[in-house]
C-alpha cells in the first residue's frame, strides 16, 4: 500500500489535496483519506487558515492585520464575508460621539481618510456610514444613498435581481449586502443542500449529473467539489 512521506503528512491541510496530490504522484484519494483519518480540516484558499479565522472579531481588524502581513481591508473583507461581528470598532463604536461635521465626511471621504482622522479602526468608520445607508465613496461619483426599501431586499433577493431593478452593477450590491454582514442567498440555499449524503456523490459522476439531481448549476457542484480536494471522475 502506498503510504505517505512525514513531509506530505506535515502539509495535510496546509495546502490543496489536489496539489500535494500532485507533488507526491499519488491519487487525491489518498491524501484526502490521510487527512480526513486524521480529523485534519481541508486548506482554505488565500493566506486563511482556520487558525487565522478563529482571530476574526477577537481584536481590531487593523492589529490582526499587521499580525497577519496584510491589509485592514483583507481582514474587514473576510470577517463580514463570515458574518463575524467587529472586536475593536463596536467598542469605538459606543465611546465615539459623532459630530455633524464628522458625519458630513461619510461617503464624501473614504473611510481610510476618516478613520485616519478620527484615530478610529477603518471599520469602526464603515459600519457607521452602512447604518446610515450611504455608499462609499467612489471617485468622479457622487455617493449614492440606499432606501430602507432597496435595503430590504438585500439577502431575499438575488444580487443579480437587486441590481437590474436598481439598474446598478452586482459587484455594487454584493459589497452592499456583505458591509451589511448579511448572508448570500443563494449562498445559504446551496449550502442547505449539502450535507453528508450529497456531499458523497461528488466525485462520483460528473459535476453536471449531480448539478441536475441537486438542482445546482454545474459551476457550483464543481466549485464544491474542488474546494474539498475531489477530482472529477474519470472519463
Amino acid at each position: 500500500m502506498v503510504g505517505l512521506s512525514r513531509k506530505a503528512i506535515n502539509r495535510l491541510g496546509k495546502v490543496n489535496d489536489t496539489q500535494l496530490a500532485a507533488e507526491e504522484s499519488v491519487p487525491v484519494a489518498l491524501i484526502r483519506s490521510q487527512r480526513r483519518q486524521r480529523g485534519i480540516p481541508p486548506a482554505i484558499r488565500g493566506n486563511w487558515t482556520p487558525q487565522t479565522i478563529a482571530l476574526l472579531g477577537t481584536m481590531p481588524d487593523a492589529q490582526l492585520a499587521a499580525k497577519l502581513g496584510i491589509t485592514a481591508n483583507a481582514v474587514f473583507s473576510r470577517r463580514v464575508r463570515m458574518g463575524i461581528k467587529p472586536f475593536g470598532p463596536s467598542r469605538e463604536q459606543k465611546r465615539h460621539r459623532w459630530t455633524k461635521r464628522e458625519l458630513s465626511w461619510l461617503g464624501k471621504l473614504s473611510d481610510s481618510e476618516i478613520a485616519r482622522r478620527l484615530q478610529l479602526d477603518q471599520s469602526t468608520v464603515a459600519t457607521r456610514r452602512v447604518a446610515l445607508g450611504i455608499s462609499a465613496v467612489q471617485k468622479g461619483r457622487t455617493a449614492r444613498v440606499w432606501t430602507k426599501a432597496e435595503l430590504a431586499m438585500l439577502g431575499k433577493l438575488t444580487d443579480s435581481e437587486i441590481a437590474r431593478r436598481m439598474k446598478i452593477s452586482r459587484r455594487k450590491v454584493s459589497a452592499k449586502r456583505m458591509a451589511l454582514g448579511i448572508p448570500n442567498p443563494v449562498a445559504v440555499t446551496q449550502a442547505k443542500r449539502w450535507n453528508e449524503k450529497t456531499l458523497a456523490l461528488l466525485g462520483t459522476k460528473p459535476d453536471a449529473v449531480i448539478a441536475k439531481r441537486l438542482k445546482l448549476s454545474t459551476a457550483s457542484v464543481a466549485g464544491k467539489r474542488r474546494q474539498l480536494g475531489i477530482a472529477a471522475p474519470s472519463k
